[in-house]
């Protein structure tokens, strides 16, 4: 009984606008005062804000959002555009999948959704409209590959499902590679059957010559070598998840000096700023989070579902599939981050005691924050790219359908067959 009136409480917060991290800490300090007493709410709240956050994994965190700001506040974002552009311009919709190899080279190099996002919706979106694409086309394809930062190491969300689970982070990014590379191509095959079945949203193809191609790879170099010194060094062991993080955002540091030099750094500073900004909110939400969580946990509720699901007279696969369609409808209605800290603690063991992989599931977890970010009526991605392009929601929405039953198609491939992400790690 005060379960529910909590978890009414709680949506009642959603819908007034509170934000995540507060909405889940005050349900969470409600509930333990009435389960609890005064005692364990005051006891809690003194030790949960430090000893939440004060993990050395979780220093992988700031270091990693540096890395994806700084970057972002640099021209990488262009020249990748460019250096993509002369690879893929001659296919249908040739510069909207140059934006979505550029979303992948972004994600690569910064693991940030939100930055990558908002680094294209300023530099690309205005050149794929100028060039002769529909408003719709050009913001639907740049909020949707957008997302490929969330799955692509190395990934942040990733990087928090590993610390919740206790799960390898090197094995979590080797596992979202190929996964990643799916939904390029399904990305790149959604542009150019939507650009063949309305070519008037889209100009016609230009091609250019294999000497401009292979002279625009001097460009992207040092972000290649970023790469590899990052997600190298973690697959190898030769450095762990926070040492990567270190390489990377001090790497980032310098490509953006260097990119930055003769102008002002006005940009940097704008960067470490949104850094402190996202990490805040981060670990506000893992502190409310954690406290609800602990709430749940002296009710009992998980042990309980635990008990549901093994009286159920389902096939594993059914409830797989039960639990997918619940975290697709989450994403529309609440934050990823704040989903993923409030339900992996208990949806995990049910998962694994119905004989599936943690990682696995963590990478086809990820598959519907993904999804989440692209679908109304929260999807944040849209939100950055319709402020920063200057479009309207509607619009922004209606551009990523596509992208969307792409990623749903993506989704299913991955839960039926497994071994898409698991071939490589084991």
């Amino acid at each position: 009984m005060i379960v529910t009136g909590i978890l009414i409480l709680m949506a009642v917060l959603f819908l007034m606008g509170v934000p995540v991290a507060f909405t889940l800490g005050i349900s969470g300090a409600v509930g333990l005062w009435l389960v609890g007493g005064e005692g364990a709410l005051i006891g809690l709240m003194a030790t949960a804000p430090y000893r939440t956050t004060a993990s050395w994994l979780l220093t992988a965190i700031p270091l990693f959002v540096l890395m994806a700001e700084l970057l972002a506040s640099s021209r990488i974002t262009t020249l990748l555009f460019n250096t993509a552009n002369k690879w893929v311009a001659h296919f249908p919709g040739g510069l909207a999948i140059a934006g979505i190899f550029t979303a992948a080279g972004l994600g690569a190099v910064s693991g940030s959704s939100t930055a990558s996002t908002a680094a294209m919706s300023q530099s690309v979106t205005p050149e794929l409209i100028r060039h002769g694409y529909s408003p719709r086309l050009a913001v639907g394809t740049i909020a949707s590959a957008g997302t490929l930062a969330v799955m692509i190491p190395p990934s942040i969300i990733l990087v928090i499902y590993g610390i919740l689970t206790e799960s390898s982070i090197g094995l979590l990014f080797v596992a979202g590679i190929v996964p990643g590379l799916l939904s390029v191509v399904f990305y790149v095959a959604t542009v150019v059957i939507y650009v063949k079945r309305n070519p008037g949203e889209a100009p016609p193809a230009q091609r250019y010559g294999w000497g401009e191609r292979i002279a625009g790879l001097k460009d992207i170099w040092p972000m290649m070598i970023l790469f590899v010194l990052v997600i190298g060094g973690l697959y190898t062991g030769i450095v762990t998840v926070t040492e990567s993080a270190g390489i990377g955002a001090f790497g980032a540091l310098l490509l953006a000096i260097w990119f930055q030099r003769g102008r002002s750094f006005a940009a940097l500073w704008e960067a470490l700023r949104r850094t402190v900004a996202t990490v805040a909110m981060i670990f506000a939400i893992v502190i409310g989070a954690h406290i609800f969580g602990y709430f749940m946990t002296l009710t009992g509720a998980p042990q309980h579902l635990l008990h549901l699901v093994d009286g159920l007279d389902m096939e594993p696969w059914t409830i797989i599939l039960i639990l997918l369609v619940i975290y697709v409808i989450l994403g529309c209605f609440m934050d990823q981050l704040a989903i993923l800290v409030l339900t992996v603690p208990i949806v995990l063991p049910m998962v694994e005691r119905l004989g599936y992989d943690a990682i696995w599931f963590g990478i086809i977890l990820v598959k519907t924050v993904e999804i989440g970010l692209m679908t109304p009526p929260l999807g944040m991605n849209c939100f950055v790219a319709s402020a920063i392009s200057r479009l309207s929601i509607g619009e922004v929405f209606r551009g990523t359908i596509p992208f969307v039953i792409a990623e749903l198609v993506i989704l299913t491939l991955l839960a039926t067959v497994p071994g898409l992400v698991t071939w490589v790690i084991y």
